[in-house]
């Protein structure tokens, strides 16, 4: 009877040994994975956190005097006096003195009428058919016009409202913008001009909306290549809250003048913009108050406040539903 028991005993010391490797070994591996999974969410969180930041510490991005304006056009090689803005007084003047002239000169102009300028309208744009969605969008701006447009590779989104409906199309973007790139790096809008810039690496193209005949024209004195001062090459561009149109590439950013094809202000982009998305690609509101709407390379909308400096609030959108295209 002594050895049954005997062996009855050894048998459930070796099992329970045996549990307590396989119990032991289970706290190991929970505790390893708990470790990874600890570090791996702390990693994540330490790459999304933003910093609080006072306004007092934001500096003000700098304001230029006309003097100084100059100055950094004649450095750059060019002359202010040569292509000045026209000024709406300066044009008051110059229809008044037409009018005086027209009066005098009435008669004269009744038997020898001068011949008109051919106007040149632009071709209009074929849209494309709804074909799969891409992969990535590379710029996006608000228009002079209200619309949205997205640049992916060769084709250029359009989005926009009408009778209180979305609407939605699709064209090549050297259709739409005829005399234009084929690929756009950054695109920005200046609210003020009405000018959109389209960047394809280091060259700039200038287009105005054209009200009347409804179409994007090219500039005058367009494409420019950027100067060799301005050492980054565009990956995003915006129109700031407070108007100045700002060129970035990763840390460093630029205050861009499209008419006179020159930088003036260099900067670092943490210091001036604080908590501002890596992979941002450009600004789709900017109504010039405390919040500004930000589309991203990740395909979401950040509502950025300017006095928080900082990002509030995110949503992600889907491509299909963005810009009217099939699902990939």
């Amino acid at each position: 009877m002594r050895k049954p028991l005997t062996v009855l005993l050894l048998l459930v010391v070796v099992v329970g040994a045996a549990l307590g490797r396989s119990v032991h070994q289970d706290q190991d591996n929970e505790a390893i994975s708990n470790t990874y999974y600890r570090h791996e969410t702390e990693k994540e969180m330490i790459e999304e956190a933003q910093q609080d930041v006072s306004s007092e510490d934001v500096p003000l991005l700098p304001r230029i005097n006309s003097h100084q304006k100059w100055d950094l056009i004649r450095a750059s090689g060019q002359d202010p006096t040569l292509r000045r803005r026209k000024s709406k007084n300066r044009q008051q003047k110059v229809v008044l003195g037409r009018e005086r002239r027209d009066l005098i000169l009435s008669p004269w102009r009744i038997t020898h009428v001068a011949p008109k300028k051919p106007v040149i309208v632009p071709k209009k744009a074929m849209a494309l058919p709804v074909d799969t969605c891409p992969t990535k969008f590379d710029a996006i701006t608000k228009g002079y016009n209200g619309r949205t447009y997205v640049f992916a590779r060769e084709t250029v989104y359009q989005i926009w409202f009408e009778d209180g409906l979305p609407q939605k199309a699709s064209y090549l973007i050297s259709d739409l913008f005829q005399g234009g790139p084929r690929t756009v790096t950054a695109v920005l809008t200046n609210s003020r001009s009405g000018v959109t810039i389209l960047f394809d690496g280091r060259t700039a193209y200038r287009f105005r909306w054209n009200r009347k005949h409804r179409r994007f024209q090219l500039a005058k004195n367009t494409p420019q290549e950027l100067p060799r001062n301005i050492t980054i090459n565009p990956l995003s561009a915006f129109e700031w809250s407070d108007g100045n149109q700002v060129v970035l590439n990763g840390e460093h950013f630029i205050i861009y003048d499209a008419y006179w094809n020159l930088a003036t202000f260099t900067g670092h982009t943490r210091r001036y913009f604080p908590n501002l998305p890596r992979d941002l690609l450009g600004i789709v509101y900017n109504g010039g108050g405390d919040t500004l709407l930000m589309y991203t390379k990740t395909n979401k909308l950040k509502v950025y406040n300017t006095k928080k400096f900082k990002v509030v609030q995110e949503y992600p959108l889907k491509l299909s539903e963005f810009v009217g295209c099939l699902s990939r």
